[in-house]
This record gives C-alpha cells, sequence and structure tokens, in this order.
C-alpha cells in the first residue's frame, strides 16, 4: 500500500478501507503542514492567530480533517489530482477553525484589587464564588477584538503596498511628511525646508503622492486582490469538475518599433501538470503549439484553442504577463478550422526569436 497513489489510496478509502484512509491522510500531511505554515508565518495573521489561540498544531489537525472530508467528494477524472482537489478543502478547514476561534473568543470585564481587565474564552468555567456577576461580562473597551486587530493589519499592509507603489520622489516625501519613518507627522513648511522645497513645490508633491496612493488604494489593490480571488475560485470549481481553465503566462514577444509582432506563451491546463508553449503570430493571425501541455488534449487541443481564441481579439499595444481563461466545454469554443493552427514540437526556441523581448514569467 505504501506504493500506491493518491488516486488509488482514495479509491480504497471510498470503498470502505479504513486503512487506505489512514496512508492517504498520512501521506499529505507535509501538504497540510505547509500551508499551515504558510497561515501561521503570515506576519499580518499572527497576532490575530495569538489572539484567539490558535497554534501551529490546530491547523494541522484542521487540515487533515479537511483531507478526510475531501476523500468522499473526490472524483477520478484525469484532469485532476487527488491533492489538487483536496488543496481548497485543506485550506477551507483551516480557515473555518480561525474562524471558529474567533467567535468563542469573549472579552470578560473583571475588576480586582489592581483593576485590571482579564481575558476569558467560552469554554472557561464562570466562577460563581467571586463577586463577578453577569453584568461583568462585557465588552473591555480598552482590547480590541481579534477582527478588528486583523481589519487593521490588513488595512496597514494595504497601505504599506501603496506606498511601494509610488515612484522614489513620492515615496520619499510621504514618508517623511506622514511619518513612516519616524511614526511622527511633519508640517507641509517643515517637510518642505527638510527637503529644500518652496512650500509650492511641496504641495505639488505631495498632490501627486496622494492622488497615486489614492489610485492604488482604490482601483489597484481591490483589483488584483479581486484577481487573486478569482483565480483562488476558478481553481476550485476545475477541481470540482465544474469547468476548465487553462491559465497563461507570457514568456516573450517580438517587437518591429513599438508594435508587438508574435508572443511565447506557456500554458496550463486545468490548474495540473507540466506547462506547454504557444507561439502566436499577431501580424499573420497564425498559431502553433510549440509544446502540448499536460491534459490537453491531443485531437481538439482544446486548452490551446481557447488561448488562441483570446489572442486573436487582445489588444498588441500591451500584452498581459499572467491570465486564466475559463470554458465549460468544448461547444464554447471556437471552431479549430477559424485558426491555422498546427502543432510544432520546438527543443530550441532562441533560434528562432531573434530580437525578442524578455517579459517575465
Amino acid at each position: 500500500m505504501n506504493h500506491l497513489t493518491n488516486e488509488q489510496l482514495c479509491a480504497l478509502a471510498q470503498a470502505g478501507d479504513e486503512q487506505a484512509v489512514s496512508r492517504l491522510i498520512e501521506a499529505n500531511l507535509p501538504f497540510a503542514r505547509k500551508v499551515a505554515n504558510q497561515i501561521a508565518e503570515n506576519p499580518a495573521r499572527q497576532e490575530h492567530l495569538s489572539a484567539c489561540g490558535v497554534g501551529f498544531d490546530d491547523l494541522v489537525q484542521a487540515g487533515s480533517i479537511g483531507l478526510w472530508k475531501a476523500i468522499g467528494g473526490y472524483r477520478q477524472f484525469e484532469e485532476a489530482q487527488f491533492l489538487t482537489y483536496a488543496a481548497p478543502a485543506v485550506r477551507r478547514a483551516m480557515s473555518d477553525l480561525i474562524r471558529q476561534y474567533s467567535r468563542d473568543t469573549v472579552w470578560r470585564l473583571r475588576r480586582d484589587k489592581t483593576n485590571a481587565w482579564k481575558i476569558i474564552y467560552l469554554d472557561e468555567d464562570f466562577d460563581d464564588t467571586e463577586d463577578d456577576t453577569v453584568e461583568t461580562l462585557i465588552a473591555s473597551p480598552s482590547v480590541k477584538l481579534p477582527e478588528q486587530i486583523y481589519i487593521e493589519q490588513e488595512t496597514a499592509a494595504e497601505l504599506h503596498e501603496a506606498m511601494d507603489a509610488l515612484p522614489d520622489r513620492e515615496y520619499v516625501y510621504a514618508q517623511y511628511r506622514f511619518g513612516f519613518t519616524d511614526d511622527e507627522d511633519h508640517p507641509l513648511t517643515e517637510t518642505a525646508q527638510y527637503f529644500h522645497l518652496t512650500e509650492s513645490r511641496a504641495k505639488s508633491v505631495e498632490r501627486s503622492a496622494l492622488k497615486l496612493l489614492r489610485h492604488e488604494l482604490l482601483i489597484e489593490i481591490p483589483e488584483r486582490a479581486y484577481a487573486r480571488a478569482e483565480d483562488r475560485l476558478t481553481k476550485v470549481l476545475v477541481a470540482a469538475d465544474e469547468l476548465h481553465a487553462v491559465e497563461l503566462r507570457l514568456k516573450s514577444q517580438k517587437k518591429r518599433g513599438k508594435k508587438i509582432t508574435a508572443a511565447v506563451y506557456k500554458y496550463l491546463a486545468d490548474c495540473d501538470g507540466a506547462w506547454g508553449e504557444l507561439y502566436y503570430d499577431f501580424k499573420g493571425g497564425t498559431a502553433e503549439i510549440l509544446l502540448l501541455a499536460e491534459w490537453d488534449t491531443v485531437v481538439s487541443h482544446r486548452f490551446a484553442v481557447r488561448a488562441f481564441e483570446y489572442l486573436q481579439k487582445v489588444p498588441i499595444t500591451k500584452l498581459q504577463e499572467k491570465f486564466m481563461l475559463t470554458f465549460i466545454g468544448p461547444e464554447q469554443l471556437c471552431s479549430s478550422d477559424k485558426l491555422p493552427l498546427k502543432r510544432m514540437i520546438i527543443d530550441d526556441w532562441s533560434s528562432h526569436d531573434e530580437n525578442q523581448t524578455g517579459a517575465g514569467n
């Protein structure tokens, strides 16, 4: 049984083999520990977890429960492996645990001889031998709830993310002006003197910095967060066999002047397996599969064709470096005869890619 794959163990577990259940969970515990470690080491969450009393072992145990729950719902279809399907269940179980601990944490007001506040929990026995009454079980005005701590930390993280997006001049100015460097706001006049600027020039730089910050906080950061959430949801739906997805990452592009003439994209079928490579000629409107991605269909190339369908319509002034496309089935794809498509395996693309400019992975 030690040499069986996750999928084979899952089939045995679904048939009632308890030993296979234990072996499957044990084999995937390293993944649960990895996810728990990512959560526990996140600076924005550490204080929240500490306040709620959630430890690393608690997260791993919750992840084990998520693995166990995923066994019953997994259907063995070739586009998704068991761990791909179970990963969202593991993360969801850990998130549910954190939420549960947050709800169970209550702040109790207790007056003792030193007038100190005390934190208690719902599972703590109420000591009726003391002078405490039900009326004393009220929220402490001087202590923040875990949810408040988490929201404030998220807000601070977003602000620092927006600051990092500022140009150097506006960044340095805002750091000093609003006390990021020494936790003390500095008046406009003092800031102007510090940077050897006139007040009117300092006002101009400040307006520019605030405008850019507003744009990052109100538009760019929410859009990035939405894209991440959309990608996570897509992966969940793919794992549940509700839809298909093809992920693309720009590998290289060729330009003539400022105009993009061709591009090479890495592509991944259904968020799993080995990456393939696609070439698209924007000038001629032709496409080639340089390397077929794992799980892509050999005959219809439906994942590659979905990507090419999108690239036919995309503006070529600036290409996206990373994006994900979804579809339900072949009936939603453009037919392959609408696009000149041929499969060509090329081991060394560099000989075909003169004058290319790298675009990152």
